[in-house]
């Protein structure tokens, strides 16, 4: 497996094109492959670094600049060009929340976090497709689509251990990873909108879900075998998207990582008090309507908008909590997930719910001796984050037989813990799943085998998310049956267990 050393000189490369400079010709020799025609425009595309059977396609328009009149509301639907994209690379990342506190990640686990030299602005509505050499229009490749995550406030599809290029290589499938509004950008929660249509970010998926129904046949694609996955924020927004289009889903099943919506609590603040507290940092005017608010904040720079809530200091602000997530609107985000849940108002099809054994480990507060609190800290986190959310989402399934799977992994590995302590923390898994594991150091040989393991169980569900798993070994989930599948816990393969073996006190 190539080194990502290598592969961030090849990017040097690219990058080169991304900014308007030719590529070098060994990255365009198969001219007829690298160009697309979409049904808005024509996309050329690259061979991905130190691959040869992997074609690459970024930095593709889903939407229209979500800029100007267009900042805080729902996506438009990108219009025809006479044009072909630039898609040898990524895109700019959408804008980033960052408070500057050191994390887990920022310190020691980077991989996880947006590629080196990546950029990022608010004409960020893109997505970025992996396709094998070849593939074309006819071919009806299942096609994995990618929702990243990071708290709903950062992260973005150009993310080293999240590239899918080795997937594509080894397993013949199409890797679609989008980018989507994030933070106050994509979840303002101001009043002028009058509760509906509060979360942008989660209406961009959904635009960019329906451009790759529209348009992966030209990529070798087919529409009717689409997977849509995701982890964290990424995995919210999965479960998030069963629930606010239950009956036009566009995709076939679901796999959602370490993250749903069903026990968490949303509400809505009709006052916008959030909104308004940057509004007045910005100059706005406070005796202003809340539609003058509103177009007052939409005229400002966006880089003036993010640094107010990057500096924002709870201390200096008698404790009070500045934050822009999912927000109530009971369009894509609701207030009654439990009600919903037991009338089966989701969408009814395959899924898989996986979680971490310490999910808390990288989310409590950092040191290196471990997050205060120590490992009841990390366990109690966990059940509360992870384990007990999937357990109810995989029940409600279960109870309308929908084929459903419940996953809960294990794994410790030398070049992916820097510390004992983190245990399978959050975000492990990605790099198993997506063969990316040997980011920072060479993979032991059951690691390697783990990760092969993995690898194919989604790939047999996003093949046939009926049969698939069944076929690969699997039991559907049931509580009171061995059918919980525990992975990287000492071998390459699963181990079945009781289902409910970790849900006391969920």
């Amino acid at each position: 497996m190539r080194s990502f050393q290598a592969l961030l000189a090849s990017c040097s490369i690219l990058a080169q094109a991304a900014h308007g400079l030719p590529l070098v010709e060994r990255h365009t020799s198969h001219s007829d492959d690298l160009v697309v025609k979409t049904n808005q425009f024509a996309v050329q595309g690259a061979i991905f670094p130190n691959e040869t059977n992997v074609r690459f396609f970024g930095n593709i328009p889903y939407a229209e600049p979500p800029v100007g009149n267009l900042r805080f509301r729902p996506p438009v639907s990108v219009r025809p060009r006479n044009e072909t994209v630039n898609g040898t690379w990524f895109g700019p990342s959408c804008i980033q929340y960052n408070s500057g506190a050191k994390t887990v990640y920022s310190e020691y686990l980077t991989g996880f976090l947006l590629s080196p030299g990546q950029s990022t602005s608010e004409d960020c509505l893109t997505l970025n497709v992996w396709a094998p050499l070849g593939s074309k229009e006819g071919d009806n490749l299942p096609v994995m689509i990618w929702v990243h995550g990071g708290g709903f406030t950062s992260g973005g599809s150009a993310s080293q251990y999240k590239y899918g290029d080795r997937i594509v290589r080894d397993q013949n499938v199409i890797v679609v990873a989008i980018n989507y509004r994030l933070n106050i950008f994509g979840f303002p929660k101001a009043a002028a909108l009058d509760g509906h249509n509060l979360n942008p970010g989660l209406l961009d998926q959904r635009k960019a879900v329906e451009w790759v129904y529209e348009n992966i046949h030209a990529f070798g694609g087919d529409a009717g075998k689409m997977t849509l996955f995701g982890q964290s924020a990424g995995a919210m927004s999965v479960d998030a998207y069963t629930y606010a289009y239950p009956f036009d889903p566009l995709v076939r099943g679901f796999i959602a990582q370490s993250g749903t919506v069903g026990t968490s609590s949303y509400t809505y603040d009709p006052v916008g008090s959030n909104f308004t507290y940057v509004a007045l940092q910005l100059g706005c005017n406070s005796t202003a309507t809340k539609d003058e608010m509103f177009s007052c904040v939409q005229s400002k720079p966006a880089t003036d908008i993010i640094r107010i809530y990057n500096k924002y200091n709870a201390t200096l602000n008698n404790g009070l909590s500045l934050s822009f997530g999912p927000t109530a609107d009971n369009e894509v985000i609701f207030s009654n997930y439990t009600d919903r849940q037991q009338r089966g108002l989701f969408a009814q099809l395959p899924t898989i719910y996986s979680s971490n054994d310490a999910e808390g480990s990288s989310l409590l507060a950092f040191t290196t001796d471990g997050p205060p609190g120590g490992q009841a800290a990390i366990d109690a986190f966990t059940k509360n984050f992870g384990t007990c959310s999937t357990a109810n989402g995989a029940l409600a399934r279960m109870k309308l037989n929908v084929p459903v799977w419940r996953v809960r992994y294990f794994g410790q590995w030398p070049n992916l813990n820097p510390f004992e302590w983190l245990g399978a923390y959050h975000s492990a898994d990605i790099p198993m799943i997506f063969g990316t594991s040997n980011l920072r150091g060479p993979d032991t040989e059951l690691e390697k085998a783990t990760s092969k393991y993995y690898q194919n169980a989604w790939i047999a569900f996003a093949k046939d998310p009926l049969k698939g798993l069944v076929e690969y070994g699997w039991p559907q989930y049931d509580p009171n049956k061995e059918t919980l599948v525990k992975l990287g816990n000492g071998s390459a393969e699963a181990i079945s267990v009781q289902g409910d073996l970790f849900d006391t006190g969920c």
